[in-house]
């Protein structure tokens, strides 16, 4: 997406080590404009004139750079990327080089469902849920704002979240294609979710200890390993 200012946004990015660049694409160009933030190395703020020239102008996407972060959104991240109805961008520099831009938010092109690599909050398990449901099923699943590590410091986001994402729990002995299943790896909640396929198969990311592990892919294999950590049988029946 938006290649053709690829170029400018890792040499600016790199210029503003160890700040935190910040960029608002609209239909006039791709403009970087000043990261107000009182914490500019690790956080990133656009003034409201900022914003509002950029909604005058047609905002397309914001794009901002992690100085020596790892290449995924935080939990404030997604709650902008929401707030603001366009795709994000983030671009990883350890200051002597960019990685490439990871765009996420609705509307943004989906990989396949099997294959994928692992990047909190983009592809995870929870991303393949909704991936799945929305490439197989045409249903738009809420988005769940979540940072890394989330089940290790004291949140639940499956299990209170899943009945706002219009599901209900069902039985073990009820489950058919399509249900999803929440399971307990390594951790006091929930923590992991895939999705039922036929022939006693299912769909799930694997997760990482890392919040970016490109090796760590989404997979299609047999369910009955999970069977002895799985808590939850989740219908989608809103």
């Amino acid at each position: 997406m938006f290649a053709e200012y690829e170029a400018q946004i890792r040499a600016e990015a790199l210029a503003a080590v160890p700040n935190e660049a910040v960029w608002l694409i609209t239909e006039k160009g791709c403009r970087l404009v000043e990261n107000i933030s009182a914490t500019p190395t690790t956080h990133f703020e656009v003034s409201q004139s900022n914003v509002a020239k950029a909604t005058a102008e047609g905002l397309l996407a914001v794009v901002h750079s992690h100085a020596h972060g790892d290449p995924v959104p935080s939990e404030a991240d997604m709650h902008g990327q929401l707030a603001s109805s366009v795709p994000w961008g983030i671009v990883a520099t350890n200051g002597v080089t960019c990685e490439e831009i990871v765009w996420w938010g609705d509307g943004v092109p989906k990989a396949p469902l099997v294959g994928r690599g692992f990047r909190h909050g983009v592809t995870d398990c929870y991303a393949l849920v909704r991936d799945y449901y929305k490439m197989e099923r045409g249903v738009d699943l809420p988005e769940f704002p979540r940072g890394w590590n989330w089940w290790n410091l004291g949140e639940e986001l499956f299990t209170t979240g899943f009945e706002k994402a219009g599901f209900v729990r069902i039985n073990q002995d009820e489950v058919e294609e399509g249900d999803v299943w929440l399971a307990q790896l390594r951790s006091d909640v929930p923590n992991h979710a895939g999705i039922l396929l036929g022939q006693g198969l299912a769909i799930h990311q694997a997760g990482s200890t890392n919040a970016y592990d490109p090796t760590r892919l989404s997979v299609r294999e047999p369910v009955a390993r999970y069977m002895p950590h799985i808590t939850h049988w989740l219908r989608y029946a809103p």
